[in-house]
């Protein structure tokens, strides 16, 4: 009877089948393109203001709000209500193109700066555009 020796053994390897592995990763795969949702959510629109500096004639035109970090809301320095926003954004337009800024603090509530930022839009106004400084 012959013997069998180690080195025959070793030439019938053994061959892990893939197929079924690569097979669950591509349903999984295609179960995870399927199943992700695209969805814009609603929010603000907002306009980036450029970079370019403005000269002194333009800033005077513009009507700027400031938002404290007590959330006071000022015009030119003076403490306002919000109910006066509306009427101080239609006697400051001079036109469509006249810019609307505010100012908020960091620690400002974030609604005083939306509401502020809709009674302007219901003014009128169409260049919008705020800026939050610590």
């Amino acid at each position: 009877m012959p013997r069998r020796s180690l080195l025959d053994e070793s030439e019938n390897e053994l061959e892990i089948n893939l197929s079924p592995m690569i097979d669950c990763i591509f349903i999984l795969l295609i179960f995870f393109i399927v199943t992700t949702v695209f969805v814009e959510e609603a929010g603000i629109q907002l306009n980036k203001p450029d970079s370019t500096v403005l000269s002194s004639d333009q800033e005077s035109d513009d009507v700027s709000f400031t938002i404290t970090a007590n959330n006071k809301l000022l015009y030119e320095g003076q403490e306002i209500a919000l109910s006066q926003v509306k009427e101080i954004v239609r006697n400051g337009l001079s036109g469509k193109d006249t810019p609307v800024s505010i100012k908020t603090s960091g620690k400002s509530r974030h609604g005083l700066l939306v509401a502020v930022w809709d009674r302007a839009k219901q003014a009128g106004a169409v260049k919008l555009s705020f800026n939050s400084v610590n």
